[in-house]
C-alpha cells in the first residue's frame, strides 16, 4: 500500500511480527512504511480496547507530523517557537518550557504560557527540578508540591507576572546534542495528576527529535555564518555586503556607504612579512567595529579594502568616520607607526544601484588616497 487515504491522510495500519506475536502502529511517510517505536502490544494473553489503540495510533501520527515540522525549522529561534508550538497538538498542559545551559552553570529559559513567550535568564544553582532531570533523578511527578517538601527543595517562579495557578504536574526529559545534556524540555500542568506513563514515553520521543532538530539548526546557522564571515578579522564579507546593500537600497532610509583601504598596503607586507600584515588588518577590524558600534555593519571585502553602512546623512557619517580616523592613530600597532587609511563616503540616492553608490564612494576614496595621506575625502 502506497500514496494516500481517501481523504489525503497519510495511511496507518497495525504490522504483525509473527516471530515476535507482537503489532506495532506504522505510517506509511513519503515511500516507506514507518514503524514507530513502541513498547509491544502483545496478541497472546492480553488484548487493548480498539478506542484506546486508535487513540494512540493518532497520537503517533501527530508525533510524525509535529517531527516533520521541526525538521522543516533550519534556524534556532524559529526552532524554539516551533517545540511550544507542536508539543500543545501532544500534551494537555497549558506550559511549555526549553532551558538550555549557559555557561556559568546558569540556565536560559523560554517559557510558554497559553500564548504568552518569555525568556529569562536562572542563576547557577547545585540542585533543582532542571538539574535533577539531567542528573536522571526526575522525570514526572503529578505533586509537585509534595515532592517538593518531601525533598526540601525550594523552586521560583518563571514568568512570575503571568498570574497563572502553581504547577501542580511537572514532566522532564533531557535534551542530548552530541550526547551530552545540555537542555531540558518541560511541560508543565496547573491541574494535579495531569499526566500518565505514556504522556512520559512520547515527551521523551519528542525529545529526541527536538534534540535532532538543535543539532541541525545549530550546524545550518553555524555553515550560514562561516559563508557570510571574514574569517581573519571576524567582520562580514564580500558576500554579506552584496546582501545588505540590496536590502538597503529598497528602504526609504538615509544610508551612507564609506569604503576604506590601506595606503601602501603591499609595502607593509614586503617590509614586515604577511604576518605583521594580517595583524594590521585584524587591527583595522577592531577599529571598524568600534566605528559601527551601536549603529551600522562593517565588511571587508577583501585583500585590505574595507566598507562600512552607517545609517543617517553624509555629513553625519563624516563625524563618525573622522573619529574612526583618530582611533586608528591611537592604537597600538605591530609597525613602527599607525597605517595609512583612506576613506570615501556616499549617501544612497533614490534611483542607486549597488553598482553606482559604490563607484561613488570607490572615486571618493581613490581621490584620498591620491594625496597619499590619512584622510578621508
Amino acid at each position: 500500500m502506497a500514496g494516500q487515504t481517501a481523504d489525503g491522510s497519510a495511511p496507518r495500519a497495525m504490522v504483525t511480527f509473527p516471530d515476535l506475536r507482537v503489532l506495532v502502529p506504522a505510517f506509511w511517510v513519503g515511500t516507506r512504511w514507518v514503524v514507530i517505536p513502541r513498547r509491544a502490544i502483545l496478541t497472546a494473553g492480553m488484548t487493548t480496547a480498539p478506542t484506546d489503540l486508535n487513540r494512540q495510533i493518532a497520537r503517533y501520527r501527530s508525533l510524525v507530523q509535529v517531527a516533520a515540522t521541526l525538521a522543516r525549522s533550519v534556524r534556532t529561534e524559529e526552532l524554539v517557537q516551533s517545540v511550544h508550538r507542536e508539543a500543545r497538538t501532544l500534551f494537555t498542559a497549558p506550559v511549555t518550557l526549553l532551558a538550555t545551559r549557559t555557561a556559568d552553570g546558569g540556565w536560559a529559559t523560554r517559557t510558554l504560557e497559553g500564548d504568552t513567550s518569555v525568556s529569562e535568564r536562572v542563576q547557577p544553582r547545585d540542585d533543582g527540578l532542571l538539574e535533577r532531570v539531567l542528573a536522571g533523578r526526575l522525570r514526572l511527578e503529578n505533586d509537585l508540591e509534595t515532592y517538593l517538601t518531601r525533598e526540601r527543595l525550594t523552586v521560583f517562579r518563571l514568568n512570575a507576572e503571568s498570574g497563572r495557578p502553581i504547577t501542580r504536574s511537572w514532566m522532564g526529559v533531557p535534551l542530548r546534542p552530541d550526547s551530552a545534556p545540555v537542555s531540558v524540555l518541560s511541560v508543565q500542568s496547573d491541574l494535579p495528576g495531569a499526566f500518565t506513563p505514556e504522556d512520559l514515553e512520547f515527551l521523551e520521543l519528542l525529545g529526541v527529535h527536538v534534540s535532532v532538530a538543535l543539532e541541525n539548526a545549530a550546524l545550518h546557522e553555524r555553515v550560514e555564518h562561516e559563508a557570510r564571515t571574514d574569517p581573519l578579522t571576524g567582520l562580514l564579507n564580500r558576500r554579506a555586503f552584496t546582501s545588505q546593500v540590496g536590502a538597503i537600497l529598497s528602504r526609504p532610509h538615509a544610508v551612507t556607504l564609506v569604503v576604506i583601504d590601506v595606503q601602501d598596503f603591499k609595502g607593509i607586507n614586503d617590509t614586515h612579512g604577511h604576518q605583521v600584515g594580517d595583524e594590521v588588518l585584524h587591527g583595522l577590524g577592531a577599529a571598524l567595529v568600534t566605528l559601527a558600534s551601536g549603529s551600522g555593519h562593517v565588511f571587508r571585502l577583501g585583500g585590505d579594502e574595507f566598507a562600512a553602512l552607517l545609517p543617517g546623512s553624509l555629513d553625519a557619517a563624516q563625524g563618525r568616520v573622522q573619529a574612526f580616523l583618530r582611533d586608528v592613530q591611537t592604537r597600538a600597532w605591530p609597525t613602527p607607526g599607525a597605517p595609512y587609511v583612506n576613506a570615501g563616503l556616499a549617501e544612497a540616492l533614490p534611483d542607486d544601484t549597488l553598482t553606482a553608490w559604490v563607484r561613488r564612494a570607490d572615486h571618493r576614496m581613490y581621490a584620498a588616497k591620491r594625496q597619499r595621506t590619512h584622510l578621508l575625502d
